[in-house]
């Protein structure tokens, strides 16, 4: 009797195995799908879709006190939603029209910004430049401007450089604490960005910039305490592309230890841009790792996404 039912289970030990096959073979492959959508794999310019180039992210900072209406800076989330789609390409990648849109949410606040622009591929693929301009709508608390903006910039294999200049009216519906806004003006800023990799970390992108205040805003102490022209007031920022899909930024603006800001943005797959992630290595090859300038023919101009509060701050 022991052996007829050892060769029982003998026997149906196979066809256990087999049954279960497709179940385990569909629980890697879910496994598989959920890694992939994790790490969402390098993607070229060439096979990216408007998906990729689309993300919605998450924001925290504070504003300054000249926006609110106490002696101390006002804490805020907003969510926001920002996509670079191209309008025209040429095949070959050396010529790209197109056009960015983002819009933000704050409490019952909203933002938004709409953009054209073109970029310019040299023909040994080591530098690319572009123009753009675009009109943008904030309204935080108490405070609401809007305006045109136009921006050039120059991309290398290592950097980027970028110019902006952003034509704003201004309107205070309640006057602000000490406030040196007018209920009504007209103004100007103007922004100089260096955007680059941290050395032998791929994965990451550091940026430095320097905000400059024009003098037709409010009074003249109103621009005094951006100290005019002076280097003492830059921005700084670091972005860390932690996953394919999802990347944590940071940092200060205004000043080291002013302003600073969180920003979480998932995108709704890998740009072509997210050239390296954090999960596909530490540490580079090389102190700076060359980039693939067709990959960046559709990245978003600086300054031009609604989750950037730099242009009131």
């Amino acid at each position: 009797m022991k052996r007829l039912l050892s060769l029982l289970t003998l026997v149906a030990l196979p066809a256990m195995v087999l049954s279960q096959e497709p179940a385990v073979k569909k629980q890697q492959g879910m496994m598989e799908k959920t890694t992939a959508c994790l790490t969402c794999g390098p993607t070229s310019a060439y096979d990216e879709t408007w998906l990729n180039r689309t993300d919605i992210g998450v924001h925290w900072g504070k504003l300054p006190c000249r926006l609110t209406k106490s002696d101390k800076k006002r804490s805020y989330t907003m969510y926001s939603l920002n996509t670079v789609q191209p309008i025209v390409r040429s095949d070959d990648m050396y010529n790209t029209f197109f056009g960015y849109a983002g819009v933000g949410f704050e409490s019952h606040r909203g933002q938004g910004i709409i953009g054209l622009g073109l970029r310019h591929m040299v023909a040994s693929n080591n530098h690319m430049f572009g123009v753009g301009v675009n009109y943008s709508h904030m309204s935080p608390r108490d405070v609401r401007f809007r305006g045109t903006g136009a921006y050039v910039e120059w991309l290398s294999k290592y950097t980027t450089l970028t110019l902006s200049r952003f034509w704003n009216r201004w309107h205070v519906s309640h006057r602000p604490w000490k406030s040196y806004l007018k209920h009504n003006a007209q103004g100007n800023s103007n922004y100089l960005d260096l955007n680059f990799q941290f050395p032998y970390l791929p994965w990451t992108q550091v940026l430095i910039g320097k905000t400059w205040i024009g003098n037709k805003v409010g009074r003249k102490s109103f621009k005094s305490q951006y100290r005019g022209a002076s280097l003492g007031r830059l921005d700084y920022g670091l972005r860390l592309n932690l996953l394919g899909c999802l990347s944590l930024e940071g940092g200060y603006l205004g000043g080291w230890g002013s302003n600073g800001f969180v920003r979480l943005v998932l995108n709704f797959g890998r740009a072509a841009s997210q050239e390296y992630a954090l999960t596909e290595g530490f540490l580079g090859e090389e102190a700076f790792t060359a980039r693939d300038l067709k990959n960046y023919t559709l990245v978003s101009p600086s300054r031009t996404r609604t989750d950037t509060r730099a242009m009131i701050n």
